[in-house]
This record gives C-alpha cells, structure tokens and sequence, in this order.
C-alpha cells in the first residue's frame, strides 16, 4: 500500500505517520484473519511473536507522505532466510497465509474461506481491507476514476 496523503491535513509529525500506519495494518490482521499483531517498541512494522508480517518506510517532502508499507500475505519467505531482513538478528519475516497454515483448505462446509483460501482471494481481500481501514483510521474517503481503455494505451 502507498499511499500519498498531505500529513497537513492530519498531522506533522512522521512517528505519528507510521505508527498511524502500523495501526491499519494491525486492524487488517485483526478484524479479516483473527490475528492478533503488535508493534515492538523501537522497532519499525507490526509483528506476530517474533515474525514481522509488515515493512514500513515513508518519503515526505513538504509534508506530503508517499512510499508506505508492505504487508506479506503469501510472499514465498525462503529467500529471507538468507539475509538479515532491517538489520533484525533475532526475528523473522513471517506472512498471514504462514500463520494462518495450509493445514485446512474449507470451512467445513465445502466451501473455502479467506483465511484458508486460494492465495488471490487472500490477496483480494487483504487488499480490500488495507483501504477500508486506511480510509477509517485517517478519516477519509477514497474516490476512484475509472481509467478509460484509451488513456491506457
């Protein structure tokens, strides 16, 4: 999610900014897959126990934030255990679909759910999600213009 948003209109203070963000997303985890995320004091992201499932970093110039976050919903996390992910020694790149685990495929009813479903749903509602919590937390409305097909090519 990269949002462009003047800081202006909310507040001028970038800790404000991104622990503002790290509140969307932990709304996110909580009120669509039931997980219950944290923020660890001087460490940047939202966390699950030792997992970081997001990445924040910001660009602001003249009070005008862009860049924003990363959220793993169904990242392929091998290449992770070859780096060391901000510097972090002790923790972990963790994402929703390793938490919520592949071991159940339904709800039950033979019909699958978003937190046991094919990845792009997953991804589809994670993203519906990220904007209606970003819109309620800093308390604005998205407008969306359709593209026409002509100014697309």
């Amino acid at each position: 999610m990269y949002p462009i948003i003047n800081l202006r209109c909310h507040k001028m203070d970038l800790h404000w900014y991104l622990r503002t963000l790290e509140e969307v997303v932990s709304r996110v985890l909580s009120s669509t897959f039931s997980i219950k995320a944290s923020r660890l004091e001087g460490l940047t992201g939202v966390w699950v126990g030792d997992e970081k499932l997001t990445a924040v970093g910001i660009r602001v110039s003249q009070w005008i934030a862009y860049h924003g976050l990363a959220l793993n919903v169904t990242i392929d996390l091998t290449p992770f255990q070859w780096i060391v992910p901000c510097g972090i020694q002790d923790r972990r790149v963790g994402s929703i679909k390793g938490l919520l685990g592949e071991s159940l495929s339904s709800n039950g009813h033979g019909t699958t759910d978003i937190r046991h479903g094919d990845d792009n749903l997953r991804i589809d509602v994670t993203h519906k999600s990220l904007v209606k919590e970003f819109c309620e937390v800093f308390q604005v409305e998205l407008c969306q213009k359709p593209i026409p097909m002509l100014e697309l090519l």
